[in-house]
């Protein structure tokens, strides 16, 4: 989870992904706007109490109720299952995400991950389950979510489920409480090699070749569709036999 306090320097960030071997170079690439904020103090598992890991090292930037923060580029996170937020933030900790040189926020999420103990990562996954559920927002016209539609039906389906929810069964996250800002910009991390490509990442590796078919339209297109699927609409009618 990102935290505390405010926006710091870019220059301090490089100091921070060389410690961890990371970080090369960086663009201005839109996706690296965000003010980035700073690493969390180590927390005492001996004398926290329910939801204060969360709340030390993640409410600054995901919000109180994991509602997220949009200027900072935070995703919502109300809600997500224990598995998958266990699951992600392994993946930080050992590079399978946060690992690419100009994803600046990624690297950021790593460092983060690498102070939390195994008690710290099951508190904050145990609290961010229990946190309130959002849905991700009603955006686009019509034809826009026809195309989404389809496009979800026929390449997403059938991992994430016809209602968007995931599926732990194929590792893969739920959607329809994910903000569309940030579900179009991991589609695009994806598609641009920035997010799945470590060779030991098989369900990555999934996302990067399904994101590779999908230009900047049909991202979008597919991002509205979500927004329509968390507000009840169905995609099967959509797939093709």
């Amino acid at each position: 989870m990102y935290i505390h306090l405010t926006a710091i320097r870019l220059s301090f960030l490089f100091a921070v992904a060389t410690g961890c071997l990371l970080l090369t170079n960086c663009s201005d690439n839109v996706v690296n706007k965000a003010p980035v904020p700073e690493l969390p103090a180590p927390v005492d598992m001996a004398t926290v109490k329910p939801g204060e890991v969360y709340q030390k090292v993640c409410t600054a930037c995901h919000g109180a109720n994991g509602e997220g923060n949009p200027l900072i580029q935070s995703p919502a996170i109300g809600a997500l299952p224990k598995w998958y937020v266990k699951e992600q933030i392994e993946k930080f900790r050992t590079g399978l995400r946060g690992g690419h040189p100009e994803d600046t926020l990624g690297i950021l999420m790593r460092s983060i991950s690498l102070n939390l103990t195994p008690e710290q990562i099951d508190e904050v996954a145990w609290f961010v389950e229990k946190l309130p559920e959002g849905k991700t927002q009603r955006h686009g016209d019509t034809a826009s979510i026809d195309r989404g539609r389809y496009i979800f039906a026929n390449e997403c389906m059938e991992c994430h489920r016809y209602n968007g929810r995931g599926e732990i069964v194929f590792h893969s996250a739920p959607l329809v409480t994910l903000d569309r800002d940030y579900l179009v910009r991991q589609l695009k991390k994806y598609r641009d090699g920035w997010r799945g490509t470590a060779g030991n990442d098989m369900y990555g590796q999934k996302m990067v070749n399904v994101s590779q078919r999908l230009n900047d339209q049909k991202i979008e297109d597919v991002v509205n569709f979500i927004g329509a699927l968390a507000h009840g609409d169905d995609p099967r009618p959509a797939m093709e036999f």
